[in-house]
């Protein structure tokens, strides 16, 4: 019996080359994705996202304005050492309506955040950054529906300096400088 997911997506345009993945999320009690869905809490606020970070965080502030109660404790590692934390099950809302309804946050202490989205999220999709003519865009959507692998996509054009699109043939030099073939580099 087949049974067919809904795709959620959503992307994130940043100004310039972002050094940083930011989007705006929302947070309420966790809730049975079986019930009628709670409404959406009114209050965004600023997330990271971490591929680096294990688990999703909030601080303090986050859970005392959403009335959060803590669910338990658990040990935390960062850079800064070892400590205990609360934990808590929230519904996150990501942009454009994406929702996870019941996901285990850590309470931790951001800063220039309010929220740290980690790979606990993270891999529950597809996620992509790209940056094309230096402005960097953040997609993911969910669940995850294909691979991609740019090695094994080959491109048909490519833009080179300031000239127009120009067809890269198998046997010249590859675009991206290594001084290989374009057919035993980037073509393959």
């Amino acid at each position: 019996m087949q049974r067919s997911t809904q795709v959620r997506c959503f992307t994130v345009a940043h100004n310039g080359i972002a050094r940083v993945l930011t989007s705006k999320v929302r947070i309420h009690q966790a809730f049975d994705p079986s019930l009628l869905k709670p409404a959406v809490p009114t209050t965004e606020y600023n997330a990271i996202w971490d591929t680096g970070a294990t688990s999703t965080a909030i601080t303090s502030r986050v859970a005392a304005e959403c009335g959060l109660k803590p669910t338990g404790m658990c040990k935390v590692r960062t850079a800064s050492g070892e400590s205990d934390a609360f934990t808590y099950f929230v519904s996150l809302y990501l942009p454009n309506m994406v929702c996870l309804p019941q996901i285990r946050v850590t309470e931790a202490v951001l800063f220039d955040a309010d929220v740290l989205i980690g790979m606990d999220v993270i891999a529950n999709g597809d996620f992509a950054v790209t940056n094309l003519q230096g402005k960097t865009h953040m997609s993911f959507r969910i669940p995850s529906i294909e691979l991609i692998d740019f090695v094994k996509q080959k491109p048909a054009t490519i833009t080179i300096g300031d000239n127009t699109m120009k067809k890269v043939g198998r046997n010249d030099p590859c675009p991206c400088g290594s001084g290989k073939k374009y057919k035993r580099c980037h073509g393959k």
